[in-house]
């Protein structure tokens, strides 16, 4: 054989050779080799790998108080959620009057740990943290007491376990100082007192602050703790000598007086008459001051416009209070600056009946205006709820459940309800107003909601002919069940069970108002009337049902609540009827695109059609205006290759954004088969644009690594936990140029 042959025959060889080598390792990754296929009628097959089983971390067992693992603090551990019934507890040491953190990081592709914080075993957990927005997670606490601390970790979803499920866990004493306040400045008011105003710090932190003076060219200096927390950032230096110039300081301190950089000191102000005497001007937007505005909230917040003109030359505001005097209860923005200027004055409790408002600004000179007017609010609202938040075996999605039902109490008390007249059922103690008590009335068993409508709604007065009752439940469901205390037949709810109470207590009460919304998987199986029996639906004249999705398909949880309850009690507070909410919550769910189908059913048939919605037209669950909620007004997505930049323009409604998100949907998504409430998806939160008000801003660095659309979903959310509608956006390609929807 020639040397031009053998050496093309050695060609050949080595090619054979490589298609062979190719097709092994694509049998190795469970693949079938296209040329193999194509060649031959019989293949080897080669087993798959077997997947690696998930070990148990060092620190096993740790699956109970008891058991807790000891923790020093700064001592980084990694831990490990190896199966469904997992959960880790620690055990470390605090002092009292020290804020500490727990970090926790390098967290697997599909786990998101829960932590709670516990003062001992036994006791219910006195903080519960979790983050559906990113890869770490943080619970920050101050501690009152020197003593062990208990800290308990579980995954969100118990159902996403294994070895992707790692983290590491470190405690530290908080030895970082909060960020320095922001713009400072003085202004005279009086020949011995002089105003300082400044901008918060941007730490969540804080305490209060530290005012240092000095009198220029002398030794007199002094120094003043402002000790009311964030928010608090004016007071007046008084004792001041009268025509003497003083310069200032002002530093921020938090709970263990980790002390800021100071701002300033401020240019010189003299202690002096101001020349100014022009007082200000203030029109308030929200509510508009009218004679007597009515309202069946317990908490009000007051925005408007303050504006200052020194004759011909604008003068700066300062503040602006709001009391109501009939609490003896005064309300402060202290943000003011400028000539024309926006407030706003949070969480004014009012009384019920007539509340005597008054609406005063300031401006730098100590000038000021007052406008007053009468808030009546009306309580005491005929009217009783059930709120029921159960748990599965694994207490999977817990926060979930809980914020969901926590907002619906503070929904039913901006209602106007009394606090007496809401039932509230959960597997533990929860605060669901904000005033430090618990509001739970009975743990979460089948035996306490029975009781609770054959015993609590039949009291004298609670419930009758004209008087609306409300039925609110979440938590996991199967076909004709919901989980109460867990999801066997004995500590389950079926629909015939649930009707048959609530005959009874029609029967006994004369009601005929009730209502029931169901947030569960396959929770329309309490509408569907199995083989056309009555008493296994809710359905009947009078009855207004509710179900977040149909007799077969999932009901799916949201960044901290869920898709259908979000959308619903949002629409609830701007005081719209049942039927525009549902339709609302329905439209919220469909821009998910996964099949939740919710259904209601208010003329008695069992089945969800456009025969339904009259009766739900003619119900509302607020009947006096107390909310409105954001709009998301303009969103972006500019991707150049797997790199993206998401834009979000919010407008707020009455009250402060308190965050912006996207869920993303890439092309591979698939909505599970399984029944689940954990759609798993890439969830990013968007921040505030420093210098643009309104502007939300995500850079998502290689995150868009699947060729094809991707669909982004964007949500936005005010500090009390109600939504904007929310908004989808389709992007796809390796290049988009921006657009924008509007």
């Amino acid at each position: 054989m020639s040397g031009t042959n053998w050496a093309r025959l050695e060609r050949w060889a080595a090619a054979i050779a490589l298609v062979m080598t190719l097709a092994l390792l694509l049998g190795w990754l469970g693949q079938e080799s296209p040329a193999l296929a194509a060649g031959s009628a019989a293949t080897t097959a080669y087993p798959s790998p077997t997947p690696a089983v998930p070990l148990p971390d060092s620190y096993e067992d740790d699956d109970a108080c008891g058991q807790a693992a000891p923790l020093s603090l700064d001592d980084r551990q990694a831990h490990t959620f190896h199966d469904s019934a997992e959960q880790d507890w620690l055990r470390f040491s605090a002092e009292a009057n020290t804020t500490y953190r727990v970090e926790i990081t390098k967290i697997g592709a599909t786990v998101n740990p829960v932590v709670s914080l516990y003062n001992s075993c036994g006791d219910v957990a006195t903080t519960v943290v979790h983050n559906p927005y990113g890869t770490t997670v943080q619970l920050q606490w101050n501690a009152t007491r020197t003593g062990s601390y208990f800290l308990k970790l579980h995954p969100y979803d118990p159902s996403q376990t294994g070895l992707a499920n790692e983290y590491t866990l470190i405690v530290r004493r908080d030895e970082i100082p909060p960020a320095m306040p922001g713009t400072l400045r003085c202004f005279s008011i009086s020949p011995t007192v002089i105003g300082v105003q400044w901008a918060r710090s941007t730490s969540i932190d804080v305490e209060g602050y530290r005012v240092l003076y000095q009198r220029v060219g002398a030794v007199d200096s002094g120094e003043v703790n402002v000790q009311q927390g964030l928010r608090m950032t004016y007071v007046e230096i008084e004792g001041l000598t009268p025509d003497a110039q003083y310069t200032f300081q002002v530093a921020a301190f938090d709970y263990s007086l980790n002390l800021s950089p100071a701002a300033g000191p401020t240019l010189p102000c003299t202690a002096q008459n101001p020349p100014d005497t022009t007082p200000p001007v203030v029109t308030l937007q929200n509510p508009q001051i009218q004679e007597v505005y009515t309202t069946t909230t317990n908490l009000l917040t007051f925005t408007g416009l303050a504006e200052d003109q020194n004759g011909s030359t604008p003068g700066r505001l300062s503040r602006v209070s709001v009391t109501n005097r009939s609490r003896e209860q005064t309300g402060w923005d202290y943000t003011l600056t400028a000539a024309s200027a926006t407030f706003r004055v949070d969480n004014l409790r009012l009384s019920v009946g007539p509340n005597q408002i008054l609406v005063k600004v300031f401006d730098e000179a100590g000038n000021s205006t007052e406008r007053t007017m009468i808030v009546n609010r009306v309580g005491n609202v005929r009217g009783a709820a059930l709120i029921v938040a159960g748990h599965n075996e694994t207490f999977a999605l817990q926060t979930n459940i809980y914020n969901a039902a926590n907002r619906a109490f503070r929904v039913f008390l901006a209602a106007g309800y009394d606090p007496d007249e809401i039932y509230y059922i959960a597997p533990t103690a929860q605060d669901a107003d904000g005033d430090g008590t618990d509001d739970v009335d009975a743990a979460a068993t089948p035996a306490a909601i029975q009781a609770a409508l054959e015993s609590w709604a039949r009291q004298p007065g609670r419930l009758g002919p004209e008087i609306p009752f409300f039925l609110y439940f979440i938590d996991h469901g199967l076909d004709e069940k919901f989980c109460v205390n867990g999801c066997s037949e004995s500590q389950s709810v079926s629909p015939t069970q649930l009707n048959s109470w609530l005959d009874d207590l029609e029967n006994a009460t004369g009601t005929h108002q009730i209502t029931v919304l169901m947030e569960a998987c396959r929770s329309g199986s309490f509408i569907n009337r199995n083989n056309g029996s009555p008493s296994s639906g809710l359905g009947k004249s009078g009855r207004v049902v509710m179900t977040s999705t149909g007799a077969a398909n999932n009901a799916y949880a949201s960044s901290e609540g869920a898709f259908f309850s979000d959308a619903f009690f949002s629409c609830a507070v701007n005081s719209n009827n049942l039927r525009q909410c549902f339709e609302q919550a329905s439209s919220a769910v469909a821009a998910t695109g996964v099949h939740q189908t919710p259904w209601l059913d208010d003329n008695g048939d069992g089945i969800y059609n456009d025969g339904d919605g009259g009766l739900a037209a003619q119900r509302s669950v607020l009947s006096a205006f107390t909310s409105t909620t954001p709009t998301i007004e303009q969103f972006t997505v500019t991707r150049t290759f797997n790199n993206a930049t998401l834009e979000a323009t919010v407008g707020e409604g009455v009250e402060e954004i308190a965050f912006v998100w996207a869920n993303l949907y890439p092309p591979s998504f698939r909505e599970p088969v399984d029944i689940t409430l954990n759609l798993n998806l890439p969830t990013v939160r968007l921040d505030p644009v420093a210098g643009e008000p309104g502007l939300y801003r995500f850079q998502y660095t290689n995150g868009m690594t699947e060729p094809g659309f991707y669909r982004v979903v964007f949500y936005a959310q005010d500090r009390l936990g109600y939504q904007a509608d929310p908004q989808v956006f389709w992007t796809g390609g390796a290049v988009f140029l921006p657009s924008i929807s509007r």
